[in-house]
């Protein structure tokens, strides 16, 4: 008989096995992660019904979680970071809060990471609170300190790559950064730049770390070139194939090797553009705003504007050009380049009584389709006969 009820409980789906073994679940922690947590009840239950720290509760579960999470919120923790750190680590709640759990955010306060950095982190990487402060989070940042030189560069590299608290203090440092600095030449200060820049190198084998270096000098950047470390954090980002599908992209446009390398040179963030968007950004520069590759190459960054942008600013420049104004005459991809509160100053608000259109233009209301027959021939000035 006991045979044929497991047997069934195991045809159930999972779900369903653990609210069937309902038996199990504490009442007192599913309501507490409920209604204090902010954990959905199926999450509760789930969580009430297979954590070991659960089956059964401490008598005093409750007012131990109630001075855990009054400790989280001393350190900046907002009912959503509370939510996120239980969800992920719900044994915090029956951690002791003075030995285990003050420790490591005393120790995170002391090297500048407070809220709302704090929260984030312990809140992605919960596990960082049952982590010895001698054994791991030390070594952790003098590891970070060792190659960023200081705390506030450690809070800068860690607030755009928060994932990095959970690498061991050991085994990502001591593979990669010793290869950018011993093998590849790289400087102290360049190595600093280049993890704040794209913390997630940490994470490279030495072997990748060696492919990016030869690609980004085959692209005519060396170690000690102001542009190294921003070509390399960008090609970080992408796989070896998908970096030679983007040359072969680029090539499918017209533009040859040496003006990609160049693009990539001056614009690094060039060899990230999605496929999509560089066919419509290139067909339309080329197609109907007139500029040549040579244009392009020249102006990389013109490529990661907003096509739109690009559209309604060609519009402004055509109504000019219709009325024979002379900033109408001003080449297009400065005019493409000009910050917005330039554009605005010389191209729109000077005329924007004289020539209602341009306001038009500027908000998307008249289309461009090109410049052709838009310019107004001079007037010839008739010679006087003496």
């Amino acid at each position: 008989m006991l045979t044929a009820v497991r047997r069934r409980l195991l045809l159930l789906p999972p779900p369903l096995r653990f609210f069937s073994a309902a038996t199990t679940a504490e009442p007192t922690v599913v309501s507490y992660l409920t209604s204090t947590c902010g954990l959905s009840p199926a999450t509760a239950a789930r969580t009430a019904a297979t954590e070991p720290w659960a089956r059964p509760a401490s008598p005093d579960f409750t007012s131990n979680a109630d001075a855990v999470l009054a400790l989280l919120r001393r350190y900046g923790f907002t009912d959503a970071d509370i939510t996120a750190t239980v969800r992920g680590f719900s044994r915090v709640l029956v951690s002791d809060p003075a030995r285990t759990l003050q420790p490591k955010l005393d120790f995170l306060s002391s090297v500048g990471i407070t809220a709302p950095l704090l929260p984030r982190l312990v809140s992605l990487t919960p596990i960082i609170l049952h982590r010895s402060v001698e054994a791991h989070l030390a070594p952790f940042f003098d590891s970070l300190r060792e190659v960023l030189g200081s705390d506030s560069n450690i809070v800068a590299a860690l607030r755009h790559m928060p994932f990095v608290m959970r690498c061991s203090p050991k085994a990502t440092f001591l593979r990669t950064l010793p290869v950018l600095r011993d093998v590849h030449g790289l400087t102290p200060s360049e190595v600093s730049k280049l993890v704040i820049l794209q913390p997630g190198v940490i994470l490279l084998g030495p072997d990748r770390v060696g492919e990016i270096v030869q690609v980004v000098k085959n692209a005519g950047v060396e170690p000690g070139s102001p542009m190294f470390v921003h070509v390399f954090a960008m090609l970080t980002k992408l796989k070896t194939s998908t970096l030679e599908n983007k040359f072969a992209i680029y090539r499918s446009l017209g533009f040859d090797k040496e003006d990609v390398t160049v693009m990539l040179r001056r614009y690094p963030t060039s060899i990230g553009i999605s496929e999509e968007k560089l066919k419509k950004t290139v067909g339309f520069l080329i197609g109907k705003a007139g500029l040549s590759r040579e244009d392009i190459v020249t102006y990389p960054n013109i490529l990661v504007r907003r096509l739109d942008s690009h559209s309604r600013r060609c519009a402004v420049l055509a109504v000019l050009r219709r009325e024979g104004k002379p900033e109408g005459r001003h080449r297009v991809p400065m005019v493409l380049m000009a910050t917005s509160t330039r554009f605005m100053t010389v191209y729109v608000r000077q005329y924007e009584r004289e020539l209602p259109d341009v306001l038009r233009a500027i908000n998307g209301e008249i289309p461009f389709d090109g410049f052709g027959g838009l310019e107004k021939k001079p007037q010839r000035q008739k010679k006087i006969r003496r």
